[in-house]
């Protein structure tokens, strides 16, 4: 592109950054001089592109004035990427930004459960910081001794922050790589900083597991609802009915959330008939997401923390509106907006952005507030035990107890 002319490169900008729209109105970009151009030549445009080409002119004098007159070789193409991610950074939401292709096809590999990297799952905390929320099991991150509750200060050296989606993007990215190659971690653990070296290798995550507790109790945790997690959810779900469980407990927390899909997929398995949620535009269009008749009806507790965001509040407001279970635990991360993705074909980079909010059965939505849950309670301890056992985690203790006494009321 750096040999482009003015005309070529202001129609390039005109194709990424806006959407075109008809016009019974064409004109020649170069006016009065296009007699001179040859006809192979001309470029006809719209009289909404002609003024979009107009709008734009002052951001293609300053990439040309850096790209010529820089008292350094600029790269052309880090100066459009530069633009594009100014353009969404000014929206002011941290869940808006821009992929390149190759960035698209990682979050496209994180989203199927299979990627290289060190299996762990980040997200932004209160503070700006990327903490780690989960560490799979069987991953390379396991094997270097990373933890829940750690928190992400350098990737090889280079400072990494949450402070908005671009600064976390580029935080998961520098993690990833090839197999049998390395990354040096600087983490904050406990108020101290230390530094450990994870081998990168093929990993293969399930965002569900499950299993049955002492007492008869059916315990679900999600740790994401992306690849597997709504298939490994009604795989439990038949595995309890077979095994007439009592009761159920769905641990959300330390759960970022996840796709729309997927987290009504799980809530159609536990709800009645209704609206399990809708989302809202700016236009204000309604789009309703549904709960059929069919429902495994037990005993239901759900446990969330102060880390369960977006999906995770989606199902525990549902529960809360359907009175379906009980909430326990601490309020909830307050994320109550929707994003789309949208690919671009020539290459396959993307766009995030937000699109819509969205609001449970009784008009609620969790944006800056969260979910407050039926039963508060504090964790004992730093951090969430490894294995569920009542003994050593005061949050599933008061799911239990809440269990039994619900179980009461059925007999």
């Amino acid at each position: 592109m750096k040999n482009s002319s003015l005309r070529t490169v202001a129609l390039i900008w005109a194709a990424v950054m806006i959407a075109v729209v008809s016009s019974t109105v064409t004109l020649l970009v170069s006016g009065r001089a296009a007699q001179q151009v040859p006809d192979e030549e001309r470029r006809w445009v719209s009289q909404a592109e002609y003024e979009a080409l107009q709008r734009y002119s002052r951001l293609e004098q300053v990439r040309k004035t850096l790209l010529n007159e820089y008292y350094q070789e600029l790269d052309d193409e880090q100066l459009i990427l530069g633009a594009i991610r100014g353009m969404t950074a000014s929206v002011g939401d941290r869940f808006t930004f821009y992929y390149t292709p190759e960035e698209m096809t990682r979050a496209n590999e994180n989203n199927a459960g299979a990627y290289r990297g060190i299996g762990v799952l980040l997200q932004n905390n209160a503070l700006d910081q990327i903490e780690i929320v989960t560490v799979f099991p069987d991953s390379p991150a396991e094997a270097a001794g990373l933890r829940v509750g750690d928190v992400l200060l350098a990737v090889d050296e280079i400072k990494v922050s949450g402070l908005d989606g671009r600064a976390y993007n580029d935080a998961v990215n520098r993690i990833r790589g090839e197999e049998g190659t390395s990354v040096a971690l600087t983490l904050l653990r406990n108020g101290e900083t230390i530094d450990v070296t994870v081998n990168r290798g093929d990993v293969k995550v399930d965002y569900a597991s499950y299993q049955v507790l002492p007492g008869n109790i059916g315990y679900i945790a999600i740790s994401q609802f992306t690849g597997n997690a709504s298939a490994i959810f009604h795989e439990a779900i038949e595995s309890f009915k077979a095994q007439k469980i009592d009761g159920m407990v769905i641990d959300l927390r330390n759960n970022p959330g996840g796709l729309l899909d997927q987290v009504v997929a799980i809530a159609d398995e536990l709800l009645p008939t209704g609206v399990i949620v809708y989302v809202k535009e700016r236009d204000g269009t309604r789009q309703d997401f549904y709960s059929d008749e069919n429902m495994y009806d037990v005993p239901l507790t759900v446990l969330v923390n102060d880390m369960s965001a977006s999906a995770s509040e989606i199902l525990a407001l549902a529960v809360q509106a359907f009175d379906r279970g009980t909430v326990i635990g601490l309020n909830t991360y307050g994320k109550g907006i929707v994003q789309s993705m949208k690919t671009f074909p020539e290459d396959g980079a993307g766009i995030q952005y937000t699109t819509s909010s969205y609001f449970d059965a009784l008009d609620r939505c969790p944006q800056g507030v969260g979910v407050k849950p039926d039963i508060e309670v504090a964790l004992d301890g730093e951090q969430i035990p490894l294995e569920p056992d009542p003994a050593s985690d005061s949050q599933l203790a008061a799911a239990f107890e809440e269990l039994n006494r619900l179980i009461a009321e059925r007999e």
